[in-house]
């Protein structure tokens, strides 16, 4: 009975396939016509089969994907803290409307400010995860959230050392002892995490998929070094490292992205620290939809984009999901704007069922190939970010910059070329809100996204 509805039909290798796709094309590139290429390093042949996965490590890349026995995500409602009042109103109401997990922006001229009690009235950070970015004072919040909240927490603290340091060109080596005693202090909650790894910046600045991995697993190596070096076990930082990432648009290549990331930083503890495999967590990894490829004139083909990262995130094997408003590249987002993108998620879960299967993606050749060669290129170039003496190293003498630059540079010329085409970007583009606009810019670059398409560069504090 094996195979009985398939026995009609012929068995074919992989190289008579290639061939007569060869004759099909009469003279014309096999390479230029059919492989598929992600970037300058990393090229997928457009057809995968069996025979591929007997060539990679495949029980370690799917091993490395291990989420539990349930497969579930958070949603994490991004928001700005201005005021006690108004931010705790704002959080509760968005509690009944699909958000049950928060990452809450507080800046710097306010975190000497506002009061903790009043902020978490009503709000149990033992039931809803709840995530701080800060700048400046995380000890301060953590030792207020002990008077205040004197039971299991959950959430985390984002106080982004390096990645201000990238941004901004400061960096002070003495934050990461206030890191250490906040992580002391936390070590009782194994739900609340110190260290937030953030790669969204790399994407942010116009990185490939192969830099944004290497850069983010660089910047867990100086994290887990830095804490380590104070003589805090190995397995305690690891398990309050969560890692937090951008995704685009190239579907696949997100979902691969992902497991890619999650493939080596196994491979890095294992290989690089020496952990045994049963005692390597799981990986903790935040999803957020990219800002990077939005438009601002057609704002509304945004919401498509969004959905489309959104499942390659979840597929991928996000644990939580921020979706960006469709047109936060251009205002503040309104009830509307934010909603939509919330329901993103709630769709996806509720009548897409992407809940209720572990791994999808799972023996995919396709995906498994991309997988495997998105991992080899990230550790290839993360082992010369490590022969430069770590990430720190290698930004100061604008090793990050230039191979981030050069990214961009590719990509922008994909698109004036049109090879690459992005409907309200560089073709179909019509301003739907028929008013003058610009887009916001943020600390990476002096444009978000292509539809401005200006020079995208790290902090400039390097460059001379």
């Amino acid at each position: 009975m094996k195979n009985q509805h398939f026995q009609e039909f012929i068995s074919h290798t992989k190289k008579e396939w290639k061939q007569q796709v060869i004759k099909d094309l009469k003279g014309k590139d096999f390479d230029e016509n059919i492989t598929w290429i992600i970037d300058e390093n990393i090229r997928i042949n457009a057809y995968c089969d069996g025979e591929d996965l007997h060539q990679m490590p495949l029980k370690s890349i799917q091993q490395s994907q291990n989420q539990g026995i349930k497969r579930t995500w958070n949603y994490r409602e991004i928001i700005k803290f201005k005021s006690e009042e108004e931010t705790n109103a704002l959080i509760i109401s968005l509690l009944d409307k699909g958000a049950n997990s928060f990452l809450l922006i507080i800046n710097g001229e306010c975190e000497c400010e506002f009061e903790v009690k009043k902020l978490l009235r009503n709000i149990k950070i033992s039931a809803v995860p709840f995530f701080f970015k800060v700048e400046n004072n995380a000890l301060r919040l953590v030792n207020e959230l002990q008077i205040v909240a004197p039971y299991h927490w959950k959430g985390g603290i984002e106080n982004d050392i390096l990645g201000r340091y990238f941004t901004s060109g400061i960096y002070d080596i003495n934050e990461w002892k206030a890191m250490k005693e906040i992580l002391v202090k936390v070590q009782k909650f194994p739900s609340f995490k110190t260290f937030i790894i953030n790669g969204n910046i790399f994407h942010n600045a116009g990185a490939n998929v192969a830099q944004e991995v290497s850069f983010t697993l660089a910047s867990a190596i100086e994290t887990i070094d830095r804490i380590s070096n104070q003589n805090i076990d190995l397995l305690v930082i690891i398990k309050n490292i969560e890692f937090s990432i951008s995704i685009g648009t190239n579907y696949f290549v997100e979902i691969a992205k992902i497991r890619s990331l999650k493939f080596l930083w196994n491979k890095i503890l294992l290989e690089g620290y020496g952990l045994a495999q049963e005692n390597i967590p799981p990986p903790t990894v935040h999803c957020v939809t990219s800002s990077f490829f939005n438009s601002s004139n057609s704002p509304h083909t945004n919401i498509l984009r969004a959905t489309t990262e959104a499942m390659s995130a979840i597929i991928g094997g996000c644990d939580s999901l921020s979706v960006r408003a469709f047109d936060e590249t251009y205002q503040e987002s309104d009830e509307f704007s934010s909603r939509i993108a919330r329901n993103i998620s709630t769709i996806l879960r509720e009548e897409s069922y992407l809940d209720k299967v572990i791994d999808p993606s799972s023996g995919s050749y396709l995906i498994e190939n991309l997988t495997f060669e998105i991992a080899e290129n990230s550790f290839k170039l993360l082992k010369e970010v490590e022969i430069k003496g770590g990430i720190v190293e290698a930004f100061k003498h604008n090793f990050i910059q230039n191979e981030i630059k050069r990214s961009v540079e590719n990509q922008r010329n994909e698109l004036f070329s049109h090879k690459k085409i992005m409907v309200g970007v560089n073709k179909f583009t019509i301003d739907e809100t028929k008013s003058n606009k610009t887009q916001k810019t943020n600390q990476l670059s002096s444009g978000l996204g292509f539809d401005l398409l200006t020079d995208v560069r790290l902090s400039s504090t390097f460059e001379k």
